[in-house]
């Protein structure tokens, strides 16, 4: 599927991103939490796929790339 693109950068469904999080709320949270995960992964790199880790995060939710099932809280560094 190609992603459709905009001069501001890709076009992001948030109700897609609602639906696939399960509600607003968890959104918000699994969103967080994969932009930290992101920005501390590609800190030294310099290697993004998007120049923002919350743009990213959201395509990656939007697509189902991530899952709903697990805790938003959770520490996954353990």
């Amino acid at each position: 599927m190609k992603q459709e693109t905009f001069s501001r950068g890709p076009a992001i469904d948030t109700e897609r991103c609602v639906v696939n999080a399960r509600g607003q709320f968890n959104l918000i949270l699994y969103a967080a939490a994969r932009a930290r995960e992101l920005k501390q992964q590609y800190k030294n790199k310099h290697e993004y796929d998007h120049p923002s880790a919350t743009v990213t995060a959201l395509l990656e939710i939007q697509q189902g790339q991530i899952d709903a099932t697990r805790n938003p809280l959770s520490n996954s560094r353990r």
